[in-house]
């Protein structure tokens, strides 16, 4: 969709945000959500000199030892291996660090490991790991700590939310001090992608032990990994603060900041408005009404560009209302998107035409659900539905979710569809779709971390993905997608796989699970005296290498 102003190039080139290439990847590359890089300024910021962080005369905000970060929510977990939203991974990427990880240009490059091989069938890895890496807590990293981690994550008994994300793996060989063998209960040609996602961070096994000893210990409060930022504290509905690690490994890309404190500030306004006075330095998930705004404000950078993350309005076909294919059709066809792009995100997207986005790999698009009131009254007739029905609709309770889900209620009433629009905080909703606890229709974002087709669309599509505790809260059951997403994942022929994605994705898009809305561009904003901070594709925040310019 065209933008009310082109500003992405002119930030391209004055800043040193980059966003993230259109490449082989899913989930945003990111986050979920979570793709776009961060930016800087080449303008030089002025000398902060001796004194103390404040706002100088003209309004510029000296730089000090913090930087403040402004999220949309407060963070589920702090344990990699129990969260699945784009928020707690962004915090979690200071603090833990995979063998393996994605760069801002997608590509998987070694990181707690040195180097990595498969075998020609695509059912072992191999990784050699670095020496002399420390957890915080001053324990060493080896190949037994990276197998102790991924048997904790696979073992069903502790009940973690992201256990099922590495069910490829069949068993962890320790071939000796720093190195691993990776071996796949089936051919997998995804296996690196999957290692890749912030969610394989490695944890101290000292802190393993601790939960294993006494199952009461809360590994979602207690970091402890190895990356460049440790754990300080977490106060519910205020902050989130890390400090810089003073004995990361990596001697050549330390914290170039004391801490950073990541604020939940749930209303965007606030947001914005903390943006402006320079309470806080970065603002993710900026809503675009805000955009045009904060364009003419001398000390902040607006920034855009493609993102992975697809919304959509799931709808649970265990529901009497939505087992006739017509119906979901109806629904489709019922929601203007183009008008929901042009009002509620301000141009800045683009009419989902896939389950998943155009940077994910593997990506096809499908025939777009046009707008069309009448087809759709036609549909719901032949359903045997044309006096509606009512519904229930859950949404996040933050500024873009409502809007966009009293858009498309009022929609879907012109085809005699009376929505109740349901708010609430987003760990409270996920919760709830987990439970299965009433679920009827909920409006969903979804960005694949891997960057690959697989995990856009076997967490939401498998029938092996059903709650309690996984993604699929639809209940959509297909057969010939399970065997083309099983088949694709074990083809190490990219042509060949690439085609049974295709042939997933068709079916999906005809059968309809889901109304399809748009993908949104990544909007956010920072401060200009700041720099380095990369939001990726799959919406979540790289903060590693944060710092203030001219410090």
């Amino acid at each position: 969709m065209k933008k009310k102003k082109m500003l992405l190039f002119v930030l391209l080139l004055v800043t040193m945000l980059v966003f993230v290439s259109a490449c082989s990847d899913v989930e945003d590359p990111v986050d979920e959500d979570n793709g776009e890089e961060v930016e800087g300024n080449d303008d030089p910021a002025d000398d902060p000199g001796d004194e103390e962080e404040g706002e100088d005369e003209s309004g510029m905000i000296e730089p000090g030892d913090e930087i403040v970060v402004a999220l949309e929510a407060e963070p589920t977990s702090l344990d990699p291996f129990n969260s699945t939203d784009g928020v707690s991974t962004s915090v979690q990427k200071t603090m833990f660090e995979g063998l393996l990880r994605f760069d801002q240009n997608l590509d998987i490059v070694p990181y707690l490991a040195e180097s990595f091989e498969y075998n020609e069938d695509a059912t072992e890895l191999r990784f050699t790991l670095r020496e002399g890496v420390n957890f915080h807590d001053g324990t060493e990293f080896n190949a037994e700590v990276a197998k102790a981690n991924f048997d904790f994550v696979l073992d069903e008994d502790n009940g973690l939310a992201r256990s099922s994300f590495f069910d490829f793996i069949d068993e962890v060989e320790v071939v000796d001090e720093y190195e691993i063998m990776i071996h796949a209960a089936e051919p997998n040609a995804s296996m690196a992608s999957y290692l890749a996602h912030p969610t394989a961070g490695m944890k101290s096994l000292d802190e393993l032990q601790k939960k294993m000893d006494d199952p009461d210990y809360n590994l979602d409060r207690n970091a402890v990994g190895t990356g460049p930022f440790q754990y300080v504290e977490w106060l519910d509905g205020q902050h989130v603060v890390v400090e810089k690690n003073e004995d990361y490994w990596d001697q050549d890309n330390m914290a170039q900041v004391e801490s950073i404190r990541f604020t939940s500030v749930q209303e965007a306004s606030t947001r914005v408005n903390q943006l402006r006075t320079g309470e806080v330095h970065f603002v993710d998930t900026l809503p675009t009404g805000e955009a045009d705004s904060l364009m003419d404000e001398e000390y902040v950078n607006v920034f855009s560009g493609p993102s992975m993350n697809v919304f959509y309005i799931g709808m649970n076909l265990q529901e009497d209302k939505y087992q006739d294919e017509n119906v979901r059709h109806a629904m489709n066809h019922a929601v203007d998107k183009d008008q929901l792009i042009a009002q509620v995100v301000d141009g800045f997207g683009r009419v989902a035409d896939s389950p998943i986005a155009p940077p994910v790999y593997g990506y096809s698009p499908q025939e777009v659900y046009e707008y069309d009131v009448e087809g759709a009254m036609s549909l719901m007739e032949e359903a045997g539905m044309e006096d509606g029905f009512e519904a229930t609709l859950w949404t996040r309770n933050s500024t873009e979710f409502t809007a966009i889900a009293e858009f498309v209620a009022m929609q879907l009433r012109e085809i005699g569809i009376e929505v109740d629009v349901q708010a609430y905080e987003s760990g409270t909703m996920f919760d709830m779709l987990d439970n299965n606890d009433g679920t009827d229709l909920w409006i969903g974002r979804w960005s694949p971390g891997t960057g690959e087709a697989d995990w856009g669309l076997r967490p939401n599509f498998a029938s092996d993905r059903v709650p309690p505790n996984y993604n699929n809260s639809g209940f959509y059951i297909n057969e010939e997608v399970d065997q083309l997403l099983n088949d694709a994942l074990e083809n190490p022929d990219e042509e060949e796989r690439l085609e049974l994605y295709h042939q997933a994705q068709e079916i999906i898009y005809e059968e309809a699970p889901w109304v399809f809305l748009h993908v949104v561009d990544a909007v956010a904003a920072q401060r200009t005296e700041v720099g380095g901070i990369y939001i990726m594709q799959d919406g979540s925040v790289d903060m590693n290498s944060v710092h203030f310019i001219n410090q």
